[in-house]
């Protein structure tokens, strides 16, 4: 009660409202996803939530360490798993 009136309101803590819960607060924009090549990590990526697969793959050629690995080799496959994970396998 001090603290909240350290704080400027003149009514006690007690008689104020709860907080609202709202569910559209709780969903984040952009996600943090691993990038891996041939199966092993390489770094993160940082891209929007509903990103598809080529957003994701363009932020992983940015990555230094996906660059040395993939270049000069021809990319076979992307695994990529929205919110999750993206593997890319280069020989």
């Amino acid at each position: 009660e001090e603290c909240w009136s350290m704080l400027g309101h003149s009514t006690t803590l007690a008689y104020e409202p709860w907080v609202e819960y709202d569910e559209e607060l709780c969903v984040d924009d952009m996600i943090e996803m691993g990038v891996q090549v041939n199966g092993k990590s390489r770094g993160s990526i940082t891209i929007p939530a509903e990103a598809e697969q080529d957003v994701a793959v363009q932020a992983a050629k940015q990555v230094e360490k996906v660059q040395k690995q993939i270049d000069g080799k021809e990319i076979k496959k992307i695994i990529y798993v929205p919110g999750r994970i993206l593997n890319i396998i280069a020989k």
